[in-house]
């Protein structure tokens, strides 16, 4: 039964999304999906320009499709293998009481065990409840597909709660790195006197995350462990439900049990202990950055998206309703209204503003410089591509590896970035009252480039220059 489950499932991945039927002479798109070259050369008939896929609409800028004669070959297979299934279904051996040598027919409740008539006489399963093995047959079919939905269930909010700890042990590694580098940034710019006080925090942090991390580890086992044990008892118990009915009733009273007994571990909690770790911020660390690191950034529109009008000193960018007829160019942003900065940056530290004044919505930033070769991918799949701060919906949200919202008392009308390379640290300033407002702490090895998201709203976003 297992087996016709899987010839099943095989047949339906070798038909064409199109036309449903076995694939025939299958080719391959841009996107990676299959079908019959007939059927998709009729789906882009009479298309120009871009010719988008009929299951995933991923749009194709040129007509490319390849021959797939692997997948043929398998279209080919799979149909044998229906046929020779078909042939060798045969009807299943009765078994019998290895008792009496007389075929299984009766089954016991009370033992949940399969009989033969003789098996029914006193004194063994006097006053059970014995009946026909086809109705208790069905009885436990139904009992078994029962368990089915609940075993899956409980296996996708183990698995939820599993990727929660995952979550929260990620979080843990950022909140413990923030913190860090914070304490080591502001502690290199106080005097001296507080640099025991520095020494005992950063001890009380690694103290507490070590605690912490040794009990999301243990938390995380333990559910990586129940996980295992509900895949093992899943398989078995949806093998055990397509089975004949000897088959399935041989040994249910273990499976039954196994099925009842599951329970999944508790969740392992935390809470950060924020008061231990905050020291006052000192703006004439910033004035320092801004009088010594500051660069005058200028906008590429080479990677401007279609929509989006650069200004002729190359400062400011406007969404307009109209695409622009600009050449076309590897480097292109061809999703999302974004353009980056002329300048690469591999070293060292800079710092520039950007003006967004009451733009409704808004991303600024840093960027790696694959990310222009990436263009194709939306804004919310430029993880650990993109160090940004964005405004959208209402909400402030700071994106890195983990998206991260923001509560700010008042709305910026400016930002300043800094980037110190070595250090792999991106920090954004509100231009208010050149509060800070959030700093990343990552890794790069790779050219970093201004990143700028405009939305799709008239009004313009401006790169101050150094005048200003």
């Amino acid at each position: 039964m297992a087996g016709e489950g899987a010839v099943a499932k095989l047949q339906t991945e070798i038909n064409c999304p199109i036309c449903l039927d076995n694939l025939r002479d299958p080719v391959t798109i841009e996107c990676g999906h299959n079908f019959c070259r007939s059927c998709i050369q009729q789906s882009w008939a009479g298309l120009q320009g871009s010719f988008p896929c009929a299951v995933c609409r991923h749009p194709c800028q040129e007509v490319h499709m390849w021959s797939n004669t692997q997948l043929g070959r398998m279209v080919d297979m799979a149909k044998l293998l229906q046929i020779t299934q078909d042939k060798m279904k045969q009807q299943e051996e009765r078994r019998l009481c290895e008792q009496h040598n007389q075929a299984l027919t009766l089954f016991c409740e009370e033992d949940l065990k399969l009989l033969c008539p003789l098996c029914t006489h006193p004194p063994d399963h006097q006053g059970h409840q014995v009946r026909p093995m086809e109705e208790a047959a069905s009885h436990h079919r139904q009992r078994l597909s029962s368990y089915i939905g609940p075993l899956k269930k409980q296996m996708a909010d183990t698995q939820k709660l599993l990727d929660t700890q995952e979550r929260r042990l990620s979080e843990l590694r950022e909140q413990v790195g923030k913190r860090r580098a914070k304490l080591t940034s502001e502690f290199d710019n106080v005097i001296k006197t507080v640099e025991n006080e520095q020494e005992a925090a950063l001890s009380r942090l690694a103290a507490e995350e070590k605690h912490i991390l040794q009990n999301l580890r243990a938390n995380k086992a333990a559910f990586s462990d129940h996980i295992s044990k509900l895949k093992v008892q899943l398989k078995e118990v949806t093998e055990k439900s397509v089975m004949s009915d000897v088959n399935m009733m041989m040994n249910i009273k273990g499976v039954l049990q196994h099925c009842v007994k599951l329970k999944p571990p508790g969740v392992y909690r935390f809470e950060y202990k924020r008061d231990e770790f905050s020291l006052p911020p000192l703006c004439s660390a910033l004035q320092n950055i801004i009088q010594r690191f500051r660069e005058e950034v200028t906008l590429d529109p080479e990677t401007a998206h279609p929509n989006l009008l650069v200004s002729e000193d190359k400062k400011s960018v406007t969404f307009v309703r109209e695409k622009q007829r600009v050449r076309r160019s590897t480097k292109r942003f061809l999703v999302d209204p974004v353009v980056l900065g002329t300048e690469g940056f591999d070293c060292g530290r800079h710092y520039w503003e950007v003006q967004v004044d009451d733009k409704p919505e808004w991303a600024v930033g840093v960027c790696r410089d694959s990310l222009s070769k990436e263009r194709k991918q939306p804004l919310l799949r430029q993880e650990n591509r993109c160090w940004t701060i964005q405004l959208q919906d209402g909400d402030y949200v700071v994106r890195g590896s983990v998206p991260v919202p923001l509560v700010l008392k008042e709305m910026p009308r400016g930002i300043g970035i800094y980037l110190d390379y070595e250090l792999g640290q991106v920090s954004f300033y509100s231009l208010n009252d050149m509060s800070h407002i959030h700093s990343f702490r990552d890794t790069f090895s790779e050219v970093l480039k201004p990143y700028f998201y405009i939305g799709c709203d008239p009004k313009p976003l401006t790169v101050c220059a150094l005048r200003d």
